[in-house]
């Protein structure tokens, strides 16, 4: 009996030890001083936003708070600040072993240019974003849309991105009339006549069989206006 009574005291005796290790542990990782930033683009073949702009902006907030210690309740303000830049989609902010802030980053991912007054983006998510000066991708510009109208032709804009043909092909989209669109396309002279934005998946499939058999027989400079707005027909008006 009293042999048991004494393992149970050596036994709580070491786990008090162990916690007391643990804890005196964290407390000299909580009082050390953040050493470096490190930030990674997780999309780095798009940058919107630099390295240098977000360890700016994890910088301000260790300013802000008149210490740069570690402390895990700050995580939660770093990652505020970033979400709340408008070329940041997600942010993840986080210390390591050896002292570092490190934050990996998702940008918002453009999928059109849109020019109303001025020029900006609408974003994979269908929201306003504004120009970057560090990049300017490859998206169609939309134009004769305002926006209350946009939520109309984000759908045929979300078709376009997910296909590599047409996000290379598809250089514009302009409203010309009351539920009438027409698509620009790159390196050739003729207009793409679209309709209203409906039946997205059979118009555009009718307008890349109808490319690629053009293409085939070397015609798609013979064309001044490609309809597809009649059905399963793609019409075809030719230069006189």
């Amino acid at each position: 009996m009293k042999a048991f009574k004494l393992h149970n005291i050596r036994l709580i005796l070491i786990l008090g030890v162990l916690f007391f290790l643990v804890g005196f542990a964290n407390h000299r990782q909580k009082s050390k001083p953040v050493k470096t930033l490190k930030v990674e683009l997780l999309d780095a073949s798009k940058i919107f936003i630099t390295e240098v702009e977000v360890e700016a902006l994890l910088n301000e907030v260790l300013k802000a708070n008149g210490d740069s210690l570690i402390n895990e309740n700050r995580l939660a303000t770093f990652e505020n600040i970033l979400d709340a830049n408008e070329m940041i989609k997600s942010s993840e902010a986080y210390y390591t072993l050896d002292g570092t802030l490190s934050a990996k980053i998702i940008q918002r991912e453009p999928i059109a240019r849109i020019r109303d007054k001025g020029f900006y983006y609408l974003d994979a998510e269908g929201l306003a974003m504004p120009l970057s000066a560090n990049y300017s991708p490859r998206v169609p510009l939309v134009s004769g849309v305002s926006p209350n109208e946009l939520k109309e032709v984000y759908p045929l804009l979300v078709k376009i991105e997910a296909d590599d043909f047409l996000k290379k092909h598809i250089i514009a989209i302009r409203k010309k009339s009351e539920k009438n669109f027409v698509l620009e396309v790159r390196d050739r002279e003729y207009l793409v006549n679209f309709g209203q934005i409906s039946y997205l998946d059979k118009k555009l499939t009718n307008y890349k069989v109808f490319y690629s058999k053009a293409l085939e027989y070397k015609k798609l400079d013979d064309y001044k206006r490609i309809d597809l707005q009649f059905g399963n027909q793609v019409v075809c008006t030719t230069k006189l």
